[in-house]
């Protein structure tokens, strides 16, 4: 694997020295791996046992989403302080403080009696996966150089999505055996291995100078952030009055403008917009989070219908999910080849446009449908899903220098989360009007809801046609032919 990135001919940085990054363990990329394997694995799980859940709190399907918003919020929430702390503290500590918190909100998920408990431990997840990813992606971005960034990328996402691919199947056999509450027991033994693992192999590297922390930005923020997915989230929640939704809504307006403002004036900002500035790095978060906003709820939605539209049972939901993460994991040994072949533009604008038309599909899906032709529907949208996602995400890193990784770092896996958040919560509003109140959870409210999903996921190729050729050889190594 070559050490340096090769610029096309005529880029006027041809001559300019590699950048040097400190040599690491090899083993560095699978200790990143196993704590996302431990998320990723927490999330599958849950999307399986959300109808057992409700069942358990007495609520209904829509309203469980609290329990993927609440964690996703905290994430979005807390994911911008991480890059600092990282930095000012040393990425070997939070990593493994991050792996501590994220494990004890398992435990506690699990013991959870009532619906507010379970929103409540999510929350201290959220914060241990707050740290957690993002501060393992950072480790990554400064232990590889930018045209080995995609490959180490692949590296570690290959043991990360087992999570995910066993996630399905484990959590409906589990639930179905011995009852959800242990599908969040199971993360206590992964967390204490990962902790054992960071300790001895993670150099515990900090910048030698660490700016001030924008405090005041970042809870301005926060409140923001908040407001609007409580907003968003009680869509779903008839029982909340008009005058409170129209608070939030105010307040979540005030809130994020009121932090614009602040950002324009401070030299350091939590969240430095003038990142935006490049414009390559604004095409991948914007359209690239827009496009994590249709597309992250269908496996919310496909979980849902499954169980309560198509009356199939955790494990048998489990067993067909799996076939999407078997799809992610594919096209993850692949798309870097696809990257360095077509270029990022490409593959963006034309996953963009098929993934919208796939997720029209699901509207045609009925109890008659094979089982055989949803797993392998499931496996096509796992493969579109990640290529898209992937390249997005290495997108990002293209011309952001080694001061600002970590600033970009928390840009993106706050936008990642935030558009995840964001994306199930809408989902599960539309479904819960679309269904009406007290009205029957048949395959039918869950039609319109996938048709606007896939409306979003076609808007986005307008996005990526605004990309040059060449845009982001830096981490896929095309070279577009002149």
């Amino acid at each position: 694997m070559a050490t340096t990135s090769q610029p096309p001919p005529d880029d006027p940085k041809a001559g300019a020295a590699p950048e040097e990054v400190p040599k690491v363990s090899p083993l560095v990329p699978l200790i990143v791996a196993a704590s996302l394997f431990m998320e990723g694995l927490d999330t599958s799980i849950v999307n399986t046992a959300l109808p057992r859940m409700a069942d358990t709190f007495h609520v209904t399907a829509p309203q469980m989403s609290s329990a993927i918003t609440a964690y996703l919020l905290a994430l979005a929430v807390f994911i911008p302080v991480s890059g600092w702390i990282a930095d000012r503290f040393g990425a070997r500590k939070v990593y493994c403080t991050a792996i501590a918190c994220f494990t004890f909100g398992s435990m506690m998920s699990g013991f959870a009696s009532s619906i507010n408990m379970l929103i409540f431990a999510r929350i201290i997840q959220g914060f241990g996966g707050a740290m957690m990813t993002p501060v393992g992606r950072l480790i990554l971005a400064r232990s590889f150089p930018k045209d080995q960034l995609m490959r180490a990328m692949t590296f570690y996402m290959m043991p990360a999505n087992l999570g995910p691919t066993i996630g399905p199947i484990l959590g409906g056999a589990i639930t179905a055996a011995f009852g959800w509450q242990w599908n969040f027991f199971i993360n206590l033994p992964f967390g204490v291995l990962g902790i054992a693992l960071a300790l001895r192999y993670i150099p515990d590297a900090r910048l030698p100078a660490t700016s001030r922390f924008d405090w005041w930005g970042y809870l301005i923020l926060a409140a923001g952030l908040a407001a609007a997915q409580l907003s968003l989230e009680n869509l779903a929640q008839p029982e909340i009055k008009g005058v409170t939704q129209t608070f939030l809504v105010l307040a979540a307006i005030s809130f994020l403008v009121a932090y614009g403002i602040h950002a324009a004036r401070t030299p350091s900002p939590v969240l430095d917009f003038r990142l935006f500035r490049q414009r390559v790095f604004g095409v991948s978060i914007g359209f690239g989070n827009l496009l994590r906003l249709g597309t992250f709820p269908v496996s919310f939605l496909v979980a849902l219908l499954l169980q309560v539209g198509f009356s199939l049972g955790p494990f048998e939901t489990g067993v067909l999910f799996a076939f999407f993460t078997i799809g992610a994991v594919t096209m993850r040994a692949n798309i870097a080849n696809l990257a360095r072949m077509f270029g990022l533009r490409r593959v963006l604008i034309t996953c963009s446009l098929i993934t919208a038309a796939v997720t029209v599909g699901f509207v045609f899906f009925t109890k008659d449908t094979p089982h055989w032709f949803i797993a392998m529907y499931l496996f096509c949208f796992g493969v579109l899903r990640n290529a898209q996602h992937q390249s997005v995400y290495a997108l990002s890193y293209a011309e952001v220098t080694t001061e600002d990784m970590s600033k970009s770092t928390t840009i993106t896996a706050l936008m990642q989360r935030g558009a995840q958040s964001i994306g199930v919560g809408l989902a599960a509003s539309l479904l819960a009007i679309f269904s009406g109140v007290g009205g029957p959870m048949g395959p039918e409210p869950f039609r319109p809801v996938f048709l606007v999903l896939a409306a979003i996921t076609a808007v986005t190729a307008i996005g990526f046609a605004q990309l040059k050729p060449d845009d982001g050889w830096q981490v896929s190594g095309y070279k577009p032919k002149t």
